[in-house]
């Protein structure tokens, strides 16, 4: 278990590093537009690309704000709980979270591969295939579900022992 843990952890340390890659672009394409702007040459497709890459960022970085904790928690009452009884609640809760993975994986792999068939296109001025980016939905959806399965584990652990089992271990 500790090999798929680790593993599923550098992935999503990996897609911080990607996500990292497209910010930095992102910045410099607004940047550019920004100043072309002021030239009157605006660069007619930077608004769109901003916008998948934001998507982009958004779906593959998942997996990583979970990896770190960085989801939005409304724990004012939760974190008062003792270590055994935070890891039951978030063992009985996880199951909500394995339908919404899942109803990523499954309704994004279909509207991407119907997009895909159908050959469909944005429309707009790059007019990229749309399964480029809605194939990413079930990406994002598969990333954090793997994350959310080694804290699922972790949990178990924790439920079990009462404890928290160290990284030397």
């Amino acid at each position: 278990m500790k090999i798929f843990e680790k593993t599923i952890g550098a992935v999503n340390g990996a897609m911080m590093w990607v996500c990292g890659i497209i910010g930095t672009f992102m910045a410099f394409l607004v940047v550019a537009d920004i100043i072309m702007r002021t030239m009157k040459m605006p660069i007619q497709w930077a608004f769109e690309m901003t916008q998948w890459l934001s998507a982009t960022m958004a779906l593959l970085g998942g997996g990583y704000a979970l990896l770190k904790g960085g989801h939005v928690k409304i724990d004012l009452v939760y974190k008062r709980f003792p270590l055994r009884i935070r890891a039951i609640v978030d063992i009985f809760t996880s199951a909500l979270f394995y339908v919404l993975c899942l109803v990523l994986i499954w309704h994004g792999s279909i509207v991407a591969y119907e997009s895909f068939l159908t050959k469909a296109t944005t429309g707009a001025q790059l007019d990229p295939p749309m399964y480029l980016v809605q194939i990413l939905v079930p990406i994002g959806g598969l990333l954090i579900g793997l994350q959310s399965i080694v804290i699922l584990v972790r949990n178990i652990r924790i439920a079990l022992t009462g404890r928290e089992e160290r990284e030397g271990n």
